[in-house]
This record gives structure tokens, C-alpha cells and sequence, in this order.
């Protein structure tokens, strides 16, 4: 009884992993050092989304025309994408551990962490 009672929790904590819904990825806008021109008021920055799931990261909104970069902890890129379309993006399975993901969409950098 209690061999099967385990094996049923087992069951469904895979289930509840496996379908676990994608982990949204908070970005946030990397502030300009430099103050805007004749203080004149700016348009309001409207931050990409990005949802990862397992290896998979999704594009979500206002990602178009952005690219995207991983960068370890010694600052070196160790993967790198341009988002032509929406959709999926696998990343290498190689890579594993905390890393930060930074965004390019114009003039304007966002950055976010993530962990593979």
C-alpha cells in the first residue's frame, strides 16, 4: 500500500511538471545615464515579453525586431538571436546555471535574469 501510494504522488508530480505553464520573464529598461534633450518628455517604453519553458524561450509582445543575449557571469555572450517572427527560440542544452538575458529593441537595452 504504501509502495503505491508513493508511486501516485510520484505520477503526479511529474504531471504537475511536466505541464507546468511557461515562466514569464520579468525585463526591465536599463536606464540611460545621459538626461533626455531640453527635458522634453519621452514616450513611455514598452518592455518585450518573454516566457521561457524548460529550453524553449517564447516571444511575446512588442518582440519583433529585438535581439536577444544570454550572458554568463563573466560577461560573456554565450548565445545570441535576432527575432524575426514570433514564436519559439531553443536554446542550447549545453547551457546551464543563472544567466542574464538582455534585450535589444531599437535604442533601448532591457535586461532580465533567467536560470537554465
Amino acid at each position: 500500500m504504501k509502495l503505491k501510494l508513493s508511486i501516485l504522488t510520484l505520477m503526479l508530480i511529474v504531471s504537475i511538471a511536466i505541464n507546468a505553464d511557461p515562466v514569464r520573464i520579468p525585463l526591465g529598461p536599463v536606464v540611460p545615464t545621459q538626461p533626455n534633450d531640453g527635458g522634453r518628455p519621452r514616450t513611455p517604453i514598452v518592455i518585450p515579453e518573454f516566457f521561457i519553458d524548460g529550453y524553449t524561450l517564447t516571444s511575446g509582445s512588442y518582440t519583433l525586431g529585438s535581439s536577444v543575449e544570454l550572458i554568463d557571469e563573466n560577461d560573456n555572450v554565450v548565445f545570441s538571436t535576432y527575432v524575426a517572427i514570433e514564436g519559439d527560440i531553443e536554446l542550447p542544452t549545453t547551457l546551464s546555471g543563472a544567466y542574464t538575458i538582455r534585450v535589444i529593441r531599437g535604442d533601448a537595452t532591457f535586461v532580465g535574469e533567467i536560470t537554465l
